[in-house]
């Protein structure tokens, strides 16, 4: 089996837990070919007044630059090296231009190879934490929260992959608390729509739980949907987890790649094979 990875956080990340040599090694061991890092660009809470009861540290890009530049000079030199390692950011979306601004600015500034747009916000509030769920339904910031995601589908920026739909269920206090197609079939339709008509990827993430759940999965190919992108959303090194199965489901379904990212252009692995 080809194995690739096209999330992972690095020291780098506030919330990243393992340097990168650490994890080029480990990817080295599992026989990666691909490996993208992706750590958090969060502007939305630097410029688009998001708001967490902690607070997350910013990004040092050019730090986060120069220790992707070491890394993969070393596996230039090796000769025996098969792992292609790429630079990327997970920008978190906020609709504020003081937010766009700096995302269009950032990317035009450095070579990235991926951008992943995620949303980890909804009304203001950071999701992975109960806070943000304070005195709603369900109903309510679900429904919130997927219309964020359709709206980041437009960011005046470019990116690739549109990261792991159902993250909400994280951090919800609510007894049932997965986000299912039949609970949202008009919004979630809207969304799988707007990621195929725009020619994006959809993300399957395995951070926590699987998102998004295979349900959404199904319906996007039955829409017609065939761009997925494999992402361990590893923070302590756990890269390429629950791959196989991951891989096996994606093609019950009749997915037949992943789509990986090198300076902007895609390349397309068989799953499973």
């Amino acid at each position: 089996m080809r194995y690739c990875d096209s999330h992972v956080h690095s020291l780098n990340s506030h919330d990243g837990h393992i340097s990168l040599g650490e994890i080029v090694a480990i990817a080295k061991e599992k026989g990666l070919e691909y490996l993208s890092i992706t750590d958090h660009c969060d502007y939305d809470f630097e410029f688009g007044g998001c708001s967490a009861p902690v607070k997350w540290g910013s990004l040092n890009i050019d730090k986060y630059y120069e220790n992707y530049k070491n890394e993969k000079k070393k596996l230039d030199a090796d000769k025996t090296n098969t792992l292609n390692l790429c630079f990327g950011i997970e920008a978190a979306f906020c609709d504020e231009q003081e937010c766009y601004k700096n995302y269009q600015e950032t990317i035009a500034k450095y070579p990235f190879d991926v951008i992943i747009n995620s949303v980890h916000c909804v009304n203001k509030k950071d999701v992975y934490f109960k806070s943000a769920f304070l005195f709603k339904k369900k109903e309510q910031v679900y429904g919130d929260y997927l219309d964020t995601i359709l709206k980041s589908l437009d960011a005046p920026y470019q990116y690739e992959i549109v990261a792991h739909i159902g993250y909400i269920a994280h951090g919800a206090p609510y007894k049932d608390r997965f986000i299912r197609y039949a609970d949202f079939p008009d919004k979630i339709d809207a969304i799988l729509k707007g990621i195929i008509e725009r020619g994006k990827v959809l993300e399957v993430n395995f951070h926590h739980e699987m998102n998004p759940p295979r349900d959404i999965i199904e319906r996007y190919y039955q829409l017609g949907g065939r761009k997925v992108s494999y992402g361990s959303d590893a923070h302590r090194g756990d890269i390429c987890k629950e791959y196989e199965n991951v891989s096996n489901m994606l093609r019950e379904i009749g997915f037949t790649h992943y789509s990986v990212f090198v300076q902007h252009k895609e390349i397309l692995i068989p799953i499973g094979e």
